[in-house]
């Protein structure tokens, strides 16, 4: 099973300047914009297969968050519970990530 996280924007986002930042780090985390509208903020989904839930893809995951918050001023969310996940939760985070294959 995939786990999947969303960022949601305070503003309408750049999305080619969002796509152009994190090109370099995504290899195993796949992206889908949530385009808002009707008053509502844009969003990203990030999804990442079973298979790539291991440390390499938890340090790309890690990466794109931290790049989401500072360049972007995204929020993190967990879509299961529509609870924040603040930067002091992405360590409990990683025990529910990594699955052994």
């Amino acid at each position: 099973m995939s786990y999947t996280l969303m960022a949601e924007g305070k503003s309408p986002l750049d999305w080619p300047a969002l796509l152009a930042a994190l090109k370099p780090l995504k290899k195993r985390v796949e992206l889908f914009p949530i385009p808002g509208g009707a008053g509502k903020p844009d969003g990203l989904g990030l999804s990442v297969g079973q298979r790539q839930r291991d440390d390499c893809g938890m340090e790309e995951l890690t990466q794109i968050v931290d790049v989401l918050r500072a360049k972007f001023a995204m929020e993190i969310v967990d879509p299961q519970t529509g609870a924040p996940v603040p930067p002091e939760a992405m360590g409990e985070l990683q025990s529910r990530f990594i699955v052994e294959q």
